[in-house]
């Protein structure tokens, strides 16, 4: 079941048993923190409200999928208690029966209710955390959609930029320049025009998911399932969801006019990042809903097995891989954001787990951060890292099993970049293909794992199954 907004999404989760409501926390030092602390322990959705200063019912929710592989899985309708393998070829037979859908324009929706325009224009009357205690500020758009209309092609583009409230009516604005909104942002700039943008601060999650596909709108209705409802901007005549909580309306001046200081601000490496002058949205109306959500998308340091798009980056590696005709793979997964991809395949030929590492290595897009690539295996749980680092550990020749790569385009917020390569712009750097399946020719002569079969491992759960849930559950951090 699609869910059209983020407050039907949280009612979904809240009926599941997975969401916490936290009433009072201190938006500079306990909304952040108690974030971290539930997302490490693999713990509910937050939704917190009653922050000092703040109409009640103005609130921020944390955790919403991206630190949770159970919600992530109910974002799109699956169990959330399937094996994350598993979870990633539901996933990828999901992608191949979506079917693209344009958004449908409707006359009104909830995100319109409220309008603040002329004095009354304030974005500090909206609850910002601050994510991190070394943050160089309050960030109020972490799960963000920045949509803007190409000048030349009237194209629709949406990402997530992340936005710091700077006055009532500032917001800076940290664009990559590789981006497709800095690209669109410079075509207005090049005419002597302030680049028009609605930003939404809350939308359902299946349309947050689609921020980072080039179908936009089309690809968030594939995943819904139906076209999202859209609004035009009063101002603008941009698109907007319909059920979003909060748009911003505005523009963006050329960075010759105006900037702001920006930054630093914990990212998802897992360092502090970037900080200096970068773009504004000079606000001029601001809409919301009912109660509205700021959707907290916060960056976290990378958790060991999952991240925001580790089952859909897994997917789209596992496509990847059969489309160059790489067989038998039997499962691929994602560890601390994507940073270390993993490839399990039943070995077929002399070169297989080579040819896999190769092939994979053509799905890290421009500019991301993918640095480890591991084959492993079929008897390995891709997922696992314990058993991931064992076969690591045990099949591995480190003088003959490992290749590397050089001057493959990094991320600017890679931070292992020096100095020196940031003040040049040569965002390169190397990565690594690790080749820890067992040697092909002696394969079957390679020595037997002392574990039990996963057809013991079920029997024993069946005989004992009180014992192991409660064992599983006692155990689980």
């Amino acid at each position: 079941m699609s869910h059209a907004s983020l407050g039907g999404f949280i009612a979904a989760a809240r009926a599941a048993g997975d969401v916490k409501d936290v009433h009072g926390a201190d938006l500079d030092t306990d909304v952040g923190a108690l974030s971290e602390t539930s997302a490490q322990r693999d713990g509910p959705l937050l939704l917190f409200d009653g922050f000092a200063g703040f109409p009640a019912g103005f609130r921020v929710a944390s955790n919403v999928y991206r630190h949770s592989r159970r919600r992530y899985a109910l974002a799109l309708g699956i169990s959330p208690d399937v094996h994350p393998v598993e979870l990633v070829r539901r996933l990828r037979e999901l992608r191949a029966r979506q079917v693209p859908a344009k958004p449908e324009e409707v006359a009104d929706g909830p995100v319109l209710a409220h309008r603040l325009a002329g004095e009354d224009v304030d974005i500090r009357k909206f609850p910002a955390p601050k994510w991190h205690s070394g943050d160089g500020g309050n960030y109020i758009g972490t799960g963000d959609l920045v949509i803007m209309r190409d000048p030349e092609t009237g194209w629709i583009n949406f990402g997530t930029y992340r936005a710091c409230v700077k006055d009532r009516d500032r917001l800076s604005l940290w664009i990559i320049k590789h981006k497709r909104g800095r690209i669109i942002g410079e075509k207005y700039w090049a005419k002597g025009q302030a680049c028009p943008v609605a930003v939404v601060l809350g939308c359902a999650p299946l349309t947050l998911m689609a921020s980072t596909s080039r179908l936009k709108y089309e690809q968030a209705g594939a995943l819904h399932g139906a076209p999202v409802q859209v609004v035009k901007a009063p101002l603008s005549g941009l698109p907007v969801p319909a059920e979003s909580e909060i748009l911003v309306e505005g523009e963006i001046p050329s960075p010759d006019e105006e900037t702001a200081q920006e930054g630093p601000f914990g990212e998802w490496p897992g360092y502090y990042s970037h900080s200096g002058p970068e773009c504004v949205v000079r606000i001029k109306e601001i809409f919301h809903r009912d109660d509205p959500i700021v959707f907290g998308h916060q960056p976290l340091r990378p958790m060991l097995s999952f991240g925001s798009d580790l089952p859909d980056s897994a997917a789209r590696a596992w496509d990847h891989l059969e489309r160059a005709g790489i067989t038998d793979v039997t499962g691929v997964w994602g560890h601390c954001h994507g940073l270390m991809l993993v490839i399990a395949l039943r070995q077929r030929y002399a070169g297989h787990a080579r040819q896999a590492l190769i092939t994979a290595n053509g799905i890290a897009a421009a500019g991301s951060m993918f640095g480890y690539f591991v084959a492993v295996d079929e008897d390995v749980d891709p997922s696992d890292l314990k058993d991931v680092l064992w076969a690591m550990c045990t099949r591995t020749n480190p003088a003959t099993s490992v290749n590397l790569l050089h001057d493959a385009w990094t991320s600017d917020l890679d931070p292992r970049l020096t100095p020196e390569q940031k003040h040049s712009g040569d965002f390169t750097m190397g990565r690594v293909l690790i080749d820890a399946c067992k040697p092909f020719h002696w394969r079957d002569s390679f020595p037997e794992p002392n574990v039990f079969s996963p057809v013991e491992k079920q029997a024993l759960e069946k005989r004992w199954a009180s014992l192991v849930a409660e064992i599983s559950a006692w155990s689980r951090p």
